[in-house]
């Protein structure tokens, strides 16, 4: 019984706790390998275990991103710097187009205020009127309006109707000698209705744009709005030709003023007594 195998011999649990103790030493011997391991793959990715001078490496790496950096951050600071400058020109040019603004609108509306007290729109619509419809009239009206316009000087032209739908008429005259031309044209905006009159050189330039707001009759408008105006000695000119105008008008209401009195002389037997009368109208 002596020769007899040990293991045979053993209580089952024996067997057991041996067969446990021996998988906790297989158990453990695995940990400590794997606990190994991973101690070898930390000691690869930590610079310090390894004793190399990865930090140095890291630096120079990154040099070139820190370069990057600052290149970044300069160029936002001269682009801000730039766009501090062109604000600041823009305010000055903004400062400097207001100011030469006002001074162009001051100089606009006195030479708008000046047309007006020469009455250039009412001239050039009384030329217009007159002008314009002269071709149409019989021989002997015509006649009496070419002797009634050469006493202002006027000589009438060509009077040609370019468009009938927007009463599109351009007249040619001379006044003391000088060619000019007027270009017509009617509008009609919501009950509005108004004539764009503008006066032409001999060469085509315009020299004077005016809105006029016709009244019931051919003399001065109702309303006028200086549009453009190029002084020149065409002004001169015009000024010219509206006194001669008023004085040919004065002149036919001191005839008719005189032919009153006349008519009454003769209805009270006054023909044979001197009164104060103006010879020059005779």
């Amino acid at each position: 019984m002596l020769d007899a195998p040990l293991w045979p011999a053993m209580h089952p649990g024996y067997q057991v706790a041996l067969a446990l103790a021996g998988l906790a030493l297989v158990v453990l011997s695995v940990a400590l390998w794997a606990w190994r391991a991973e101690r070898r793959r930390s000691a690869r990715r930590d610079p310090a275990a390894q004793g190399a001078p990865e930090p140095a490496l890291d630096a120079a790496v990154a040099e070139p991103s820190v370069q990057a950096l600052h290149a970044s951050l300069s160029g936002l600071e001269r682009f801000d710097r730039l766009q501090a400058d062109l604000r600041h020109r823009l305010a000055q040019a903004d400062g400097a187009m207001a100011r030469e603004r006002d001074v162009v609108e001051n100089a606009v509306q006195l030479m708008k205020r000046a047309a007006q007290e020469m009455r250039l729109p009412e001239t050039l619509h009384e030329l217009y009127e007159s002008l314009r419809v002269l071709p149409r009239k019989p021989p002997h009206a015509q006649q009496a309006d070419r002797e009634w316009h050469r006493l202002a000087r006027i000589e009438p032209g060509r009077s040609l109707l370019l468009d009938a739908e927007m009463r599109h008429y351009v007249v040619d005259f001379t006044a003391s000698g000088h060619p000019l031309r007027i270009s017509g044209r009617s509008f009609k905006l919501s009950r509005t209705q108004f004539d764009e009159l503008t006066l032409f050189d001999q060469h085509g330039k315009a020299l004077f744009t005016t809105r006029v707001k016709p009244g019931p009759g051919p003399d001065a408008p109702v309303e006028a709005t200086v549009m453009s105006y190029r002084p020149g000695p065409w002004v001169g000119l015009m000024v010219e030709t509206r006194a001669l105008m008023d004085e040919r008008r004065q002149s036919l209401l001191m005839r008719a003023r005189y032919r009153d009195v006349e008519r009454m002389r003769a209805d009270f037997g006054l023909e044979g007594q001197e009164l104060q009368v103006l010879e020059t109208v005779r």
